[in-house]
């Protein structure tokens, strides 16, 4: 089982390298990223959109490594394109609003819907926790009910199993634990763990301090079987998580990583604000979903 993004380099560094098509390449901090990964021998890189402006941003900050460069004024389509016809393993997204590249993604004849449902997981690495924590979808979906919760669910116990996670722990979080109708996420907790209890270890509706602390269950007088222990935070709303792990990074002292699941690849999307060290972690998270 994977519990650091150490280890997750450590494993990747002995697969074979993936290549990746990166939509919109006009960005110094992509090509950074995409350099260490090149130099950390992790994969290779098809550099799809303006290669003048591309090229230029090369020179000016000293970006070196053997890239294949696409032109295309619709990078986006472009860089899907590759991956349908088998010259790139995996899909990142570059300079391009995250709509337009999920536009191409999701078309239903020329992109790589493999279900209806996308979604985002993102990687907490945090020096107060024994183990990466996996928080669900702060970045696709807007409008949840309960199939979407439990297609998000079942996303994120997917790609998880690929990092060594053979029976995840869930925590479906809320503001208490107790079902109350004044509280529409409680009761959705409620609903979406029983229907999924027989495909994982799952709670819900669970606080966070006691999703992550079994001294707070205790405290609380909470029974749990996975406080202190859960994997994957499922959060009410998409604002929540992307609040959660953007304030753990910035906050928290926490390394973060992200990645799109569901389609027929996995799909790098990256914050515009990332800096190269978690566009790099992002990158690893994409190729061992690959």
């Amino acid at each position: 089982m994977i519990t650091s993004f150490d280890q997750l380099f450590n494993v990747l560094g002995d697969q074979p390298k993936k290549r990746i098509a990166l939509a919109a390449a006009e960005d110094n901090i992509l090509l950074e990223a995409a350099q260490q990964a090149q130099f950390q021998n992790l994969a290779s890189f098809i550099l799809v959109g303006n290669t003048d402006k591309i090229s230029e941003l090369k020179r000016q900050f000293d970006i070196e490594g053997d890239f294949q460069m696409v032109h295309s004024d619709h990078p986006a389509e472009a860089a899907v394109k590759l991956v349908r016809d088998g010259k790139a393993d995996l899909l990142m997204k570059g300079a391009i609003s995250s709509s337009a590249l999920l536009k191409a993604v999701l078309d239903r004849d020329k992109g790589l819907r493999k279900g209806d449902l996308l979604s985002h997981v993102a990687v907490v690495e945090s020096p107060a926790y024994h183990k990466l924590l996996f928080i669900t979808d702060g970045g696709i979906n807007i409008a949840f009910d309960e199939d979407t919760f439990v297609g998000v669910i079942r996303n994120a116990l997917d790609y998880v199993k690929r990092l060594g996670l053979e029976r995840p722990q869930v925590g479906m979080l809320a503001l208490v634990e107790q079902v109350n109708p004044k509280i529409p996420e409680t009761v959705m907790a409620d609903k979406v763990a029983k229907r999924l209890q027989n495909e994982c270890l799952i709670e819900g509706p669970i606080a966070l301090d006691v999703a992550i602390s079994a001294d707070a269950a205790r405290h609380k007088k909470i029974p749990s079987r996975i406080a202190g222990h859960v994997d994957i935070l499922v959060m009410p709303n998409t604002t929540a998580a992307n609040h959660l792990v953007k304030g753990l990074a910035g906050l928290g002292h926490c390394q973060v990583g992200g990645v799109i699941v569901g389609a027929q690849v996995p799909i790098i999307l990256l914050s515009r604000s990332d800096d190269a060290e978690t566009k790099l972690r992002s990158i690893a998270l994409g190729l061992v979903a690959e």
